[in-house]
């Protein structure tokens, strides 16, 4: 049998995710293995766009995990009045530009992911930005340069479960049907995973094994089927050394 296996692992090595899984390319060689598929589904045009939705989340995550820490900022800019969504495109644009300047005042990297939401329907327009932390000054000035309403501040978590609800939520089809499309800047670090085909008889098992010096992150990790009928299964690991050193050195001056 045959099936695909890859493996992530965040810039810093803190976080690592695992998945295993058949596709069109690496399917079940055996006639036996292929009937114990589960039940074949019709991939509907919806189907398919739910499967393009999560791997975007995925995707998503992943690249926020790889460039944005715990404390940074997530930035909301919102409107006094009601502009038509080319305005607030503009605006938008206006105020990342400004962005930039303070960043490179500040001698930082000016790295973000942004997106605008309700530019259609229901809503006030707004946008939403994840920028790296600066000082409180920095921060008077960015929300200064933004002068069409406020720009509320909250404090990104920076754990692999606080990018995941996040990316999620900014690709859910009710968000995405309303929202310009997701921008990020040039420069955002994109660490790819490693794919490996695996041919040899190996049987898919739905578990995996515990990388030394990880801990399973159980609420983020799962296993399914496929559309076509065939395993999925995801595991995420968080790396628990520094956490060990840290308990060990408490422990020493008890």
């Amino acid at each position: 049998m045959a099936y695909r296996r890859s493996r992530w692992e965040s810039h810093d090595g803190r976080f690592r995710i695992e998945k295993k899984y058949y596709s069109f390319r690496a399917m079940p060689l055996r006639p036996e293995i292929r009937e114990k598929r589960a039940k074949r589904q019709n991939v509907t045009k919806e189907m398919q766009v739910a499967v393009n939705r999560r791997l975007r989340a995925e995707n998503l995550s992943r690249l926020l995990v790889d460039n944005f820490h715990t404390g940074d900022w997530y930035l909301t800019c919102t409107y006094r009045e009601a502009p038509d969504a080319d305005q607030v495109q503009k605006d938008f644009e206006q105020f990342k530009r400004k962005m930039r300047g303070i960043y490179k005042k500040a001698g930082v990297v000016a790295r973000y992911v942004s997106v605008l939401e309700n530019l259609t329907g229901a809503g006030r327009a707004h946008g939403h930005i994840l920028l790296p932390a600066l000082s409180a000054a920095d921060l008077e000035k960015i929300q200064a340069a933004w002068p069409h309403g406020s720009v509320a501040v909250k404090l990104y978590s920076g754990h692999l479960a606080d990018a995941d609800r996040l990316a999620r939520y900014f690709t859910k089809e009710k968000v995405a049907a309303h929202a310009g499309s997701l921008q990020t800047s040039r420069n955002l670090v994109r660490t790819k995973p490693q794919v490996v085909t695996v041919t040899r008889a190996e049987a898919f098992q739905t578990d995996f094994q515990l990388p030394q010096g990880y801990r399973k992150i159980k609420e983020l990790s799962y296993s399914t089927y496929t559309a076509e009928g065939y395993p999925l299964t995801l595991a995420c690991f968080e790396r628990i050394e520094e956490k060990r050193c840290e308990k060990t050195i408490r422990s020493r001056w008890r």
